[in-house]
């Protein structure tokens, strides 16, 4: 499965790349494989429980830094024979 996640620190200000390098920084503990673009960032996981507790950790993490309100807009690609986010770009460079 493939989770764009979008983060939001509402009331942080115009500049929120310090809160997107601790979102990255979870995602690395966890040995994700990801890619950051300018509106969000593509995380490669096994299944939604997994979704679910890297959510959950990015929200506490979040508001350990002081955040009091995160919001965040995921969409999902779940295929059953799977695929990489390598494996979607080039599908689409192919056909240029």
């Amino acid at each position: 499965m493939i989770a764009e996640i979008s983060v939001v620190p509402v009331g942080a200000g115009e500049s929120v790349s310090r809160y997107v390098a601790e979102v990255l920084k979870v995602i690395r503990s966890r040995n994700l494989k990801y890619e950051l673009s300018s509106m969000g960032t593509s995380v490669e996981l096994d299944n939604y429980l997994e979704l679910g507790e890297l959510l959950q950790e990015i929200d506490d993490r979040l508001v350990e830094m002081g955040v009091g309100r995160v919001y965040m807009v995921v969409k999902i690609d779940s295929r059953v024979k799977g695929g990489s986010i390598e494996q979607k770009k080039e599908s689409v460079m192919e056909k240029l």
